[in-house]
């Protein structure tokens, strides 16, 4: 479904004096179809450059990225935009995703219109499926972003990601902002569309219960490498590299 061949990239700044940090180095995995994968590390270990070189947010500065075989590695804006649908995003803050001047209803359309998908009525029929799906009320459109609580916030965005129909979601700490309650019931919801909907999830997360419960493989970064990669509950029962044990005692001991 989706692969990564050897991905790197640095990052240079300072004007009078470079400062060069390599944030990915040499990184490789695959995700099959309806499958997931975790991608473990603390902060600024690299997940979240990874996550924006998928996105062509991003360029890498080498290696390959696949999609159902096709490179899309070097593809230009206009190249890119059938695939763009295709590959979509759940970050860890959903209020900043959403126009705070604008209405729910706006921000799940403006997708649409931006690809050129469907007509008015059409749209509005799109939305009112997905706002089912992930639990939400209709009444929500017509609301502001800062009328409506993170847990619905988030399910807002899934919906939104949804709306293009794509094949893969990475969910980018998609619930380290929300109550234990809540993270519980979007990832649930999450799992419950995977099953429905066919979905490919590249889950980026430093909470290692949460990748066990959730993914099929886990693959650990560090300093902008992947140190260790397998089954979840292989890396987790019998983690080989000392990083790995590092980061599943300090959960088990918390």
């Amino acid at each position: 479904m989706i692969e990564v061949r050897g991905l790197t990239k640095t990052f240079t700044s300072g004007v009078f004096r470079k400062r060069t940090v390599r944030a990915v180095t040499d990184v490789s995995f695959s995700i099959p179809r309806g499958k997931t994968l975790g991608l473990a590390g603390d902060s600024g270990c690299g997940k979240s450059t990874i996550a924006r070189m998928l996105l062509k947010l991003t360029e890498p500065d080498s290696g390959e990225i696949l999609l159902d075989g096709d490179t899309i590695t070097h593809l230009t804006d206009k190249q890119f935009k059938p695939y763009r649908r295709k590959i979509q995003i759940v970050f860890q803050h959903p209020e900043s995703s959403l126009d705070p001047s604008k209405q729910i209803l706006y921000s799940l359309r403006e997708p649409m219109i931006i690809h050129g998908l469907y007509t008015k009525e059409e749209r509005l029929t799109k939305i009112q499926e997905l706002l089912h799906l992930v639990g939400v009320s209709e009444k929500l459109l017509t609301r502001y972003p800062h009328q409506i609580s993170g847990g619905e916030a988030q399910r807002i965005m899934i919906a939104r990601a949804l709306t293009l129909t794509p094949e893969i979601l990475i969910l980018d700490e998609p619930t380290s902002m929300l109550d234990v309650s809540i993270q519980a019931h979007i990832m649930t919801l999450l799992r419950d569309l995977q099953g429905r909907l066919g979905l490919t999830y590249l889950f980026i997360s430093h909470d290692v219960d949460v990748l066990t419960w959730f993914c099929d493989e886990i693959a650990v970064m560090s300093q902008g490498k992947i140190v260790e990669s397998g089954p979840a509950s292989e890396i987790v029962q019998h983690p080989q590299d000392a990083y790995t044990k590092r980061l599943i005692d300090s959960f088990q001991n918390w």
